[in-house]
């Protein structure tokens, strides 16, 4: 395909500034897409936004097509009359602009939506039925003891929300980037609902479920010991039985909710690192065999061809991952920070049209901190590459270094660039969105109202017209 160049940025809703101690599908979030227009970005990526389990990591989610309930704007409920002033201000009680206590935020926007719940007056969510809904319900319902439609009216809000935003955004001319998790969570309504379809090694009474083994990554980049992620493996095996209708299912639903999709952990649909779910260490896993083509060759066949994926092809890429690559068609990344650690497919100069190329990932730390953390003799040779003189130390919105990094991806050949908006603000280690293989702190930053304010949309709006980035998606 020939791909239009553009750039965007990569922000999770979670992180949007507002009263809420969380960023929700509202007012800062078409803030936001007006920042993207005025900045010349055409696209806004965003980390999954599925319901969460309880250690709210985006990609452990409790359902792979119900949206997150605490991204819901109360003021929504506001002006449908579901909840009061009164409400609404005890809504915002107790909250902070700078980071999500989801601890909180989750207990008083669940007691929050009970109350709009018991004040509607009729069904104007019986209409909205995917096919994925009433698996949904009845799973947190069992789950909780609440009534299943109580689930189905919080959906409906979820899906009410994120239409207008989602509609607003294309209306300017910004797609939205969507992220699909490789995995689900093993509490999830999946597993519950599919067992047959996980590696599992028995079913229990009470529907428990055994697994055999779960999923991770070996030693790497981000953890020399790997990672155990916990998430439940799949039977590729069954699932090959009836034509993937599940991931088929799963991709559709996805491509009706996002204009492009990131797909996560693409290495693993070639061989994933399956890890005996009794062992604690990572290095006791092995690769196995995913579906490979198979699965994407079902894709093209029952959704057409040149899907709006993009393959996340990092970590341990292997000729076989290159090769499903090349035979899928999808655009891979690159990172800007993997460039100088050796592997040279990420410097900028190396970069093709079709490649997705960022300053750092959610997993990386940003810009700033990246430039701190490289030993002298890397960073002389990072600055001779980049011809930069200056400060590099300087950080804030205005950050030279930064703002010559970014500009080296602009005038790269790769279709499309996604800046953090950590690196747009130059922000610090202090405010990395997640650091891979901990369970702490992760997910939680957010930027403060008046951030975007900050940042200089002339330059970035320039810098799209001078390097023919100023297109839609």
């Amino acid at each position: 395909m020939k791909h239009i160049r553009s750039s965007g940025v990569l922000l999770p809703i979670t992180m949007l500034h507002g009263p809420f101690g969380i960023g929700t599908l509202g007012k800062e979030a078409i803030e936001f897409v007006d920042f993207l227009k005025k900045s010349g970005f055409s696209a806004w990526q965003i980390l999954p936004v599925e319901h969460t389990g309880e250690c709210f990591s985006p990609y452990k989610c409790i359902s792979a097509f119900a949206g997150e309930p605490m991204l819901i704007d109360p003021r929504g409920l506001l002006d449908m009359g579901l909840i009061t002033d009164d409400d609404l201000l005890e809504r915002m009680d107790g909250m902070v602009d700078y980071y999500v206590n989801y601890e909180l935020v989750y207990d008083k926007q669940w007691k929050l939506l009970r109350k709009a719940y018991e004040r509607l007056d009729g069904e104007p969510y019986s209409e909205f039925n995917p096919f994925w809904l009433d698996d949904y319900a009845r799973y947190m319902a069992d789950k909780f003891c609440e009534d299943a439609d109580f689930y189905k009216f919080v959906q409906w809000l979820f899906d009410l929300q994120w239409r207008k935003l989602k509609s607003y955004a294309n209306k300017l001319g910004i797609s939205i980037i969507g992220d699909m998790p490789i995995y689900v969570s093993e509490d999830s309504v999946e597993v519950w609902s599919n067992p047959e379809l996980f590696d599992i090694s028995a079913v229990g009474a009470g529907e428990s479920v055994s697994f055999s083994a779960v999923g991770g990554a070996p030693p790497d980049y981000f953890n020399p010991l790997g990672q155990r992620w916990g998430n439940p493996v799949y039977n590729w095996e069954v699932m090959k039985k009836d034509g993937y209708k599940w991931w088929l299912n799963r991709m559709r639903a996805t491509l009706e909710r996002y204009d492009v999709v990131r797909l996560d952990h693409f290495r693993g649909f070639e061989s994933y690192w399956r890890i005996p779910f009794e062992s604690a260490d990572t290095r006791d896993g092995e690769w196995a065999k995913g579906p490979g083509i198979q699965l994407f060759e079902a894709f093209e066949q029952a959704l057409g061809n040149d899907l709006p994926i993009i393959a996340e092809d990092l970590g341990y890429i292997t000729e076989d991952v290159e090769k499903l690559l090349q035979q899928t068609g999808f655009r891979g990344m690159r990172v800007l920070q993997f460039g100088f650690h050796g592997d040279g497919r990420h410097l900028p100069h190396n970069f093709d049209e079709n490649v997705i190329a960022y300053t750092g990932t959610h997993d990386n730390t940003t810009l700033l901190a990246w430039m701190w953390e490289l030993d002298t003799n890397d960073r002389e040779k990072a600055m001779f590459y980049l011809g930069f003189n200056g400060d590099w130390t300087v950080g804030g919105p205005g950050s030279a270094i930064n703002q010559a990094w970014i500009r080296a991806l602009y005038q790269s050949r790769a279709s499309l660039v996604i800046v953090p908006i950590q690196d747009l603000l130059g922000y610090g280690g202090d405010t990395r969105t997640n650091t891979p293989g901990t369970i702490v702190n992760n997910w939680r930053f957010r930027i403060r109202d008046g951030s975007l304010s900050q940042i200089d949309s002339g330059f970035y709006a320039e810098l799209g017209k001078m390097f023919g980035r100023d297109n839609a998606l």
